[in-house]
């Protein structure tokens, strides 16, 4: 098989708590098997990830990959979004959601390395809210304040402290007066949450807008209108297999361009926080070049 030549892998050793690190070592013995010459940068921050990757760029190295999650790979996007540096994919994060569109392994550490070596890369769409790339989801609503809310937070840890702003958020919470626009046509009313996106899941399997997908230059857009507590409760654990779609209180769009405006609501992307509403987002086709992209679906 054809094998890559020469590739800077980022590793981001917080990822997935720890994960993305034992990912690493496996992931590039195996390259260095295939016979690619990979150089190892150790990540602290995303302004960090954003720096390697355009040193790599600019080193004419062959692929810039990525161990980490969705926010590793968001902090690339700047870099690669327009050019011909592939990016490759190690999933290490606790959400992989990205790579888990994009078809490529994320259990598996040696089938992701073989992918990476191979070097047959596919273009993927990517969105863009105002100035800033993005591969997943854009949200904004109930779940971005849950995030707020968590970040604010120095205890409990891990996982524990999403479940408990979750929980708080829910008790605060009110319904948002949004004006949403999608290629012209506008909506406006109160909804718990709206979400945008590239990709069909977020937040580690979130399937919010089950039917997007990363190769049709559209971007797909759900909008869980304003329900009580207890309805938005019983909703939540259908959002992981999809079929939170079919209710009659959530409402789904498609479309090239969206406009949010909401006052006072924050919008994230790639689980990181953007800022404030209003914002444009819009669909950019073809703009990423992705090793083993060829399974590129939802």
């Amino acid at each position: 098989m054809r094998v890559l030549g020469h590739v800077t892998v980022l590793v981001n050793p917080l990822a997935g708590r720890g994960r993305a690190r034992r990912v690493a070592g496996r992931a590039i013995a195996e390259m260095r098997r295939c016979g690619v010459d990979v150089q190892v940068v150790v990540t602290g921050s995303a302004e960090h990830g954003t720096q390697a990757a355009a040193a790599a760029v600019a080193a004419a190295r062959d692929a810039v990959v990525v161990c980490g999650g969705d926010g590793a790979i968001a902090a690339v996007l700047p870099v690669l979004a327009g050019g011909t540096v592939p990016l490759g994919v190690l999933a290490g994060g606790s959400g992989n959601d990205f790579a888990r569109a994009l078809g490529l392994p994320v259990r598996d550490p040696v089938a992701a390395a073989r992918v990476v070596a191979r070097g047959v890369a596919g273009r993927v769409d990517l969105g863009r809210i105002g100035e800033r790339w993005f591969g997943t989801v854009v949200a904004a609503g109930f779940d971005a304040r849950v995030n707020e809310r968590m970040n604010a937070m120095t205890w409990p840890r891990g996982r524990l402290r999403y479940h408990a702003a979750l929980i708080a958020e829910l008790a605060a919470f009110r319904p948002l007066p949004f004006s949403i626009e999608v290629d012209g046509q506008r909506l406006d009313g109160d909804a718990m949450l709206v979400a945008v996106a590239n990709t069909g899941s977020y937040g580690g399997g979130m399937r919010i807008c089950p039917d997007a997908r990363v190769d049709d230059a559209l971007l797909d857009v759900t909008v869980v209108t304003s329900i009580s507590r207890v309805k938005l409760v019983r909703l939540f654990p259908s959002v992981y297999s999809g079929r939170h779609v079919r209710r009659p209180e959530v409402l789904t769009l498609r479309g090239r361009c969206v406009r949010l405006s909401a006052p006072g609501v924050i919008a994230y992307a790639d689980g990181e926080r953007v800022g404030p509403l209003p914002a444009t987002v819009t669909a950019v086709p073809g703009s990423l070049a992705v090793l083993g992209a060829g399974g590129a679906g939802g």
